[in-house]
């Protein structure tokens, strides 16, 4: 999707090692993003999160075991979006929950928490949702945040 609508390079991060067959498509593993953090500051235009923070922290796909992984994995994305950057966040909505290792559920309690680092600028509509009732504060802030149900 990305490729088709212009970009030029996609780097992928992840726990669990992929072979990619793309010259434009690189794979990057977590922890050598944490260690080279510094050289990715600023450096990404856009960035998709689909399926993917509601599992960080809860230690099955090899991340260490951390109830605020996914809050961290925001802030670390934060960090590495560029000022004007966009992010799509794909996560479960409804009632919060976590199921045993393998994912959250965001709702009133956690979905707050997961952009307290960060000002929103802009949200999609959740369907039976106002903004008020995620406790979501949208200011103008440079960075332009997507929910995704």
């Amino acid at each position: 999707m990305c490729l088709a609508n212009g970009a030029s390079q996609i780097v992928t991060i992840d726990y669990q090692h992929i072979k990619i067959g793309h010259d434009s498509i690189m794979f990057l593993d977590a922890f050598d993003l944490v260690k080279a953090r510094e050289i990715f500051f600023d450096s990404f235009d856009f960035i998709v999160s689909y399926s993917s923070i509601e599992h960080s922290g809860l230690g099955r796909y090899g991340d260490p075991i951390n109830p605020m992984g996914d809050i961290m994995e925001m802030q670390k994305l934060r960090c590495i979006l560029k000022p004007r950057g966009i992010f799509f966040l794909g996560v479960p909505v409804g009632q919060d929950d976590v199921g045993y290792n393998c994912h959250r559920t965001y709702g009133r309690i956690r979905l707050p928490l997961m952009f307290a680092a960060v000002l929103v600028w802009k949200a999609l509509t959740i369907p039976g949702y106002r903004a008020n009732d995620l406790g979501m504060n949208y200011c103008m802030s440079g960075q332009n945040f997507r929910l995704w149900r």
